[in-house]
């Protein structure tokens, strides 16, 4: 009989705990603090230093091309490439180059067209493959430790027979974004 009393004891002194609401004691609390921030970046800019320069050169015969890449390099078939070098000095040629100003280690990506038409008012030539000197995957690129980035793009310029002779030229655009 007196286990049969304990247990009704253990049970309605349960039952009263859960009915009594607990009180912390004084000076049982605890204060944090956290931190709100924000960081301000340059959104970066570009610089054009250099136009696509394909030079001077003879109007051919037979349709040529003059290809110039995002290195430099320059390569030329048919009349184009015999008289290239007669006209102009090998610098007076090379790829359109922009610096791209950044935050240092950050992202970016930048586009271009693959074609522009050039034209000197009445007679026009395509410049097209465009390429640029930006091998990232997803055509990313990262700036470096100084936040700067040179940018190249290349193409190869169709000269038609007895292409008629001028200053040719035509605007391309560039779209930088910066992640």
């Amino acid at each position: 009989m007196r286990i049969f009393h304990l247990a009704r004891l253990a049970a309605a002194l349960a039952l009263s705990l859960l009915s009594v609401p607990l009180h912390a004691e004084p000076g049982d609390t605890q204060t944090t603090s956290g931190v709100a921030g924000a960081e301000i970046i340059d959104p970066g800019r570009v610089v054009k230093l250099d136009d696509l320069r394909f030079a001077a050169f003879a109007s051919p015969a037979a349709a040529a091309t003059m290809t110039i890449d995002p290195d430099g390099t320059v390569t030329a078939t048919g009349d184009v490439a015999a008289t290239m070098n007669s006209f102009t000095s090998p610098g007076g040629r090379g790829p359109a180059r922009f610096r791209i100003d950044g935050m240092e280690d950050r992202f970016f990506t930048a586009r271009h067209p693959n074609s522009v038409t050039i034209s000197n008012g009445t007679s026009t030539m395509l410049v097209d493959n465009m390429e640029d000197n930006i091998r990232g995957f997803g055509r990313n690129a990262r700036f470096d430790e100084n936040g700067r980035f040179d940018y190249f793009i290349g193409g190869r310029l169709n000269v038609g027979a007895n292409q008629e002779p001028g200053e040719y030229s035509g605007d391309f655009e560039i779209t930088v974004a910066f992640h």
